[in-house]
C-alpha cells in the first residue's frame, strides 16, 4: 500500500502542483492521466523514493520512505520495478543484457533461472526471439516490452511504467491490461503514468478520481497473495487504496 499526502512539486521556481493526496492498494492497477508538462514523470520519482516533494510525504504500508529507517527506504527502493518511456541504449547493449542487469537488481539470479524466466517473459510481451537483439535496432513499442519484461524478471513488489501503453502501441494494449491485471492479482501494486486512457480502457474506466492536474483511474483486483511491509514480497506467479474506478480491459 502506497499512500501520498498533500504531495508538492516546484519547477523552475514555480509550484507545479500542491496537495496532491493518492493512494495505490495491493492488488490494484493505476493509471495516473495528465496533460503534458504536468509532472506525471516527477510524481512517479516521487513515489518510487528517487526525488523528495517540495511539500508532503509518501508513506509504504505506514512508514515514511522519506522519514522513516533507512534501512526500510533501501529495501523499498529494491522493491520498486520502473519502465521509463524513454531509456539509454549504451552501444552494442543487446536485450539479454537488460536480464542480465536485472537479475543483478534482483540479489543475483542462477544463471539458468535468469535464461529460462527470460525466454517465458519475452514471450510473454510478444518478443519470442529478441534475446540478441541490440537495443538500438528496436522499434520504441519493442523496446518499453523488453524493458517490461526485464524488470519482471525479478519480481518488483511495485511497479512503476511511465507512458509503458502509449509506447507500445495499439496492438499490444489488450496484452499489457492482461498482464497487469495478472500481476495486480498476485499483489503487485502496479502503477502507470500516461498522456491519455486508451479508448477501451477508459470505456471501463469510468471517469476516475481528480487529484491536482491528474485523474486517477484504479482498476482492484482481488488478491491472491498476503500484504507484504516494505521490502518483503509475497509469493508471484503473475509473470511465470485509491478509489475503485471500473476496470483496465
Amino acid at each position: 500500500m502506497i499512500e501520498a499526502f498533500r504531495l508538492g512539486i516546484s519547477a523552475r521556481g514555480a509550484i507545479l502542483w500542491d496537495g496532491v493526496d493518492l493512494a495505490f492498494g495491493d492488488g490494484t492497477v493505476s493509471v495516473i492521466v495528465g496533460p503534458p508538462s504536468s509532472g506525471k514523470t516527477t510524481l512517479l520519482s516521487v513515489l518510487r523514493g528517487e526525488r523528495r516533494p517540495d511539500a508532503g510525504d509518501v508513506v509504504v504500508y505506514g512508514e515514511s520512505i522519506f522519514r522513516g529507517r533507512e534501512a526500510s527506504f533501501r529495501s523499498y527502493r529494491a522493491s520498486c520495478g520502473h519502465v521509463p518511456e524513454r531509456f539509454a541504449d549504451p552501444a552494442g547493449q543487446t536485450v539479454e543484457d537488460l536480464f542480465r542487469l536485472s537479475a543483478v537488481a534482483g540479489g543475483g539470479i542462477p544463471e539458468g533461472e535468469r535464461m529460462e524466466r527470460q525466454e517465458r517473459l519475452l514471450a510473454m510481451v510478444e518478443l519470442p526471439s529478441a534475446r540478441h537483439w541490440r537495443l538500438s535496432s528496436l522499434s520504441a513499442s519493442e523496446r518499453v516490452r523488453a524493458g517490461l519484461a526485464a524488470e519482471l524478471l525479478r519480481g518488483p513488489r511495485f511497479l512503476f511504467g511511465d507512458g509503458v501503453v502509449a509506447a507500445a502501441g495499439s496492438p499490444c494494449r489488450k496484452m499489457l491490461g492482461v498482464l497487469f491485471r495478472a500481476l495486480a492479482r498476485e499483489g503487485t501494486t502496479v502503477v502507470l503514468a500516461e498522456r491519455d486512457l486508451p479508448e477501451r480502457w477508459a470505456a471501463a474506466a469510468g471517469e476516475g478520481t481528480a487529484a491536482g492536474p491528474f485523474r486517477v483511474h484504479v482498476h482492484r483486483v482481488p488478491v491472491h497473495a498476503a500484504s507484504a511491509p516494505v521490502g518483503e514480497q509475497p509469493g508471484q506467479t503473475a509473470t511465470g487504496g485509491g478509489t475503485t474506478g471500473g476496470g483496465i480491459a
